[in-house]
């Protein structure tokens, strides 16, 4: 499957490629796509390993910011002689359980999922990496590792949300997803609008910002929640993934062609009065036209 369009649009088509632009690609490994084996990031037994990993490793910091309190308080309350050794400890005690109690506070109040995900990012892109022909790869400009969770997950526990994972890029060809089980391609023709969602998880603290991209398939029209999930740790509140989530709406709804092959939003230096003076299209799959609902 190539990534990049032609030099020059050819002359003709076929019947079959001129029907085939107009709807959305799905493939699964193993099925699909035989050659290539599903990465089994999401595997339920390999979650579990992790979270428990994660639940050691807080607990281990738990520990040793307790063993801290520990030590100030035997300074404070039991020690009758004061001297520079204890004076160093005492110093010690307070900064490291102090540190450690920030990091703790971080990464729960602002993205408690980020050790897990940074777990799966890594998985994600050595299974990627271990393909012979990837539409996306993790080191590609402008790639965004990604989750699909469909609607109705949405109020499930954190462990179950996730259908798959997907590094995703967009470009004038389309929206790829090279994912842990299937692989996607979305055509401009076939895209027939986005707009920004966000929800909050069963037994979670930090929101969720799903981009929900409306596509044409074969089988009717389909919803694809495409929920940003960053790892890094500098860039993991809830601000900013909206904010990366807001720019992923954007430049799908800027290729979008679904509806009469238009752009469902018209770009900001754009005039709208120029938009509508745009002929007809004479798509035969096309929907009514659809209005934009990302402000744009």
């Amino acid at each position: 499957m190539k990534t990049e369009a032609p030099d020059a649009p050819p002359t003709e088509f076929s019947g079959n490629e001129l029907v085939s632009n107009h709807f959305a690609s799905i493939q699964a490994f193993g099925t699909d796509l035989a050659e290539e084996r599903p990465g089994r990031v999401l595997n339920w037994f390999r979650q579990v390993v992790t979270l428990l990993g994660i639940a050691a490793f807080h607990g281990s910091l738990s520990f040793i910011a307790c063993l801290c309190v520990l030590l100030t308080v035997r300074f404070v309350f039991f020690t009758q002689q004061v001297d520079v050794v204890g004076i160093l400890w005492f110093v010690a005690a307070i900064a490291v359980g102090g540190l450690i109690g920030l990091l703790q506070l971080t990464i729960v109040s602002r993205y408690e999922e980020y050790p897990f995900h940074l777990l799966l990012a890594r998985r994600l892109r050595r299974v990627i990496q271990g393909r012979q022909n990837p539409v996306v790869s993790p080191s590609d400009e402008g790639a965004r590792f990604c989750e699909i969770v469909p609607q109705e997950r949405w109020k499930l526990l954190r462990l179950e949300t996730a259908s798959d994972l997907a590094w995703v890029r967009i470009d004038h060809n389309g929206v790829w997803m090279e994912g842990d089980r299937n692989r996607y391609h979305f055509p401009p023709s076939s895209i027939l609008g986005a707009i920004p969602q966000s929800f909050t998880p069963a037994g979670g603290w930090a929101q969720l910002h799903a981009a929900m991209i409306y596509v044409r398939t074969e089988n009717g029209p389909e919803e694809i929640p495409v929920v940003y999930r960053d790892f890094r740790f500098a860039e993991m509140n809830s601000a900013e993934r909206c904010r990366q989530r807001d720019a992923m709406v954007e430049a799908i709804c800027e290729i979008a062609r679904g509806s009469e092959y238009e752009p469902i939003c018209v770009p900001m230096d754009t005039n709208p009065s120029q938009a509508s003076d745009t002929p007809a299209s004479n798509n035969p799959y096309a929907p009514p036209p659809m209005t934009s609902h990302t402000g744009a």
